[in-house]
């Protein structure tokens, strides 16, 4: 959060990025910190000994327990691990609020004292907020929470790019002859190896933006397709997006691990006002085809993305709609304004729960 804080400042990144600091601080009720991510390496090591990720900024959250009243985590268990052990047995009484976007259950164990470990695990939480309402509805239904227990600590929020982001580039998109190729970008659980045998056969260009690690792993690329694994930031791809056709979102997961995947790539869709094409993921709030900014495919389904790249490329009409459909929804539905209420709503509520 410190490096996509200090990325914001210098205009390189969106406030989404730091997930409602930005638009709290904007309203005055809410003072949010962001505590520095890493100090000593070494207590990370130590702590992947013991499975406890980030362990050194949890012993100095510790350290620092007077400086705040709420602890935000927006990325729930993945740093919170130690806390949230101490707070179940009374030894971390701060307040706890986090996000939850990937399912909660830890995939496809299906042992009961499991699942009893993983309800205790999430309702230990003061407050979780949900991205995603099929993956609220499945987590209750998974764990079995009852009514009583899922409505004083669950809510759903949408979380959405940085406002500003829509007179910026939303509204000064290029026109449809401006546009020479499609582009992908991401990282996690991407299928770009399906996306590239769609682009073989196409006279169309594709260039696909990932890391090291998400590399596709096809050999003999078309010459039609570009890969750059460099780790690039948002800044560096602006000009790229304004350029695509459209922003095209593979995705390959099993089914257990089905949450909130292709949520990011999203919020560049709408920033930039542009169509979009993905691997259908029910698990998302945003239904891409009836809001009419994009089309979806099967999972591994290479016949389906060439009809649905043929059709944006071939129908300018269409394509004008769907950006239009784009940016309405960006101002409407799905921007940092709209999650930002709600934070605020939720942290309120917390602080005066804690207080009575």
């Amino acid at each position: 959060m410190d490096r996509a804080y200090s990325l914001w400042e210098k205009g390189q990144s969106g406030s989404h990025h730091v997930w409602g600091k930005v638009e709290l601080d904007q309203r005055g009720k809410v003072e949010m910190i962001v505590f520095p991510h890493e100090k000593y390496k070494f207590l990370n090591k130590i702590g992947k000994l013991f499975g406890i990720g980030h362990l050194d900024q949890q012993i100095r959250v510790l350290l620092n327990l007077n400086s705040f009243d709420i602890l935000y985590s927006p990325y729930s268990k993945s740093n919170t691990k130690l806390l949230l052990i101490l707070k179940a047995i009374g030894l971390f009484r701060k307040p706890m609020v986090v996000t939850i976007h990937q399912p909660f259950w830890m995939g496809k164990n299906e042992n009961k004292i499991f699942r009893w470990y993983a309800k205790k695990y999430i309702l230990t939480y003061d407050a979780s907020i949900f991205l995603s309402k099929p993956l609220l509805d499945k987590t209750i239904k998974r764990l079995k929470i009852p009514d009583k227990s899922s409505k004083g600590k669950f809510s759903l929020a949408q979380w959405g790019p940085d406002i500003t982001y829509y007179e910026r580039y939303c509204l000064k998109r290029k026109p449809f002859e401006e546009c020479e190729f499609f582009i992908s970008a991401g990282h996690t659980d991407r299928d770009f190896e399906t996306l590239i045998e769609a682009f073989r056969s196409l006279d169309y260009k594709l260039k696909i933006f990932c890391t090291p690690k998400s590399i596709p792993k096809t050999v003999d690329l078309p010459p039609n397709v570009e890969v750059n694994s460099q780790v690039l930031t948002f800044h560096d791809l602006i000009p790229f997006y304004q350029r695509s056709l459209a922003i095209l979102i593979p995705l390959k997961y099993p089914h257990f691990k089905e949450g909130c995947q292709g949520m990011t790539s999203i919020q560049d869709v709408v920033s930039f006002g542009k169509p979009m094409i993905m691997t259908r993921n029910p698990c998302l709030n945003l239904n891409v085809e009836k809001e009419g900014i994009g089309y979806t495919v099967a999972m591994y389904d290479i016949e389906g993305w060439k009809e649905k790249l043929k059709i944006l490329k071939e129908n300018r009409d269409i394509w004008n709609e769907m950006g239009k459909n784009s940016q309405l929804t960006f101002k409407q539905k799905f921007n940092s304004e709209i999650f930002a209420s709600h934070l605020e709503k939720i942290f309120l509520s917390t602080y005066k729960n804690k207080k009575g």
